[in-house]
């Protein structure tokens, strides 16, 4: 399995880095790069199984989101963010979030659903729904 952690924070990207290389799931690779048309060229190039990356990199680089999804053939991406209504808008189109900051936890399921193709329903932006941390 090839993942892909895209983030501007080079600390975040690190963090996110050692918590997937703690959880029980085999890689070849975890590449990472910034929020920038180089992530684009990175996924591109290396076809992932599976993207984490900052909601940044789908907002700030025009046509990233068709771009990703065009050369994603049998990949999945989950978005991060600081903001709950920022997720919203992403996993009401299929994807799967996390919120910032990013509980093992969250990441190790969100990690197998997308391994096994399965997405989670949103619980961001329901009415007194609060995602489990």
């Amino acid at each position: 399995m090839k993942i892909i952690l895209v983030d501007d924070n080079p600390q975040m990207r690190s963090e996110l880095k050692l918590l997937l290389e703690t959880l029980p799931f085999a890689y070849e690779a975890i590449l990472e790069a910034a929020c920038d048309s180089g992530a684009i060229r990175l996924i591109e190039r290396h076809n992932p199984d599976i993207i984490v990356t900052d909601a940044k990199l789908l907002i700030s680089e025009a046509s990233a989101l068709e771009r990703v999804n065009a050369s994603q053939t049998h990949g999945t991406i989950i978005v991060t963010s600081s903001y709950e209504f920022i997720l919203d808008a992403f996993c009401k189109g299929g994807m799967d979030t996390l919120l910032k900051p990013v509980a093992k936890e969250e990441l190790k399921y969100a990690v197998l659903r997308a391994a096994n193709g399965i997405r989670q329903e949103c619980l961001y932006g329901e009415p007194g729904v609060t995602p489990a941390r």
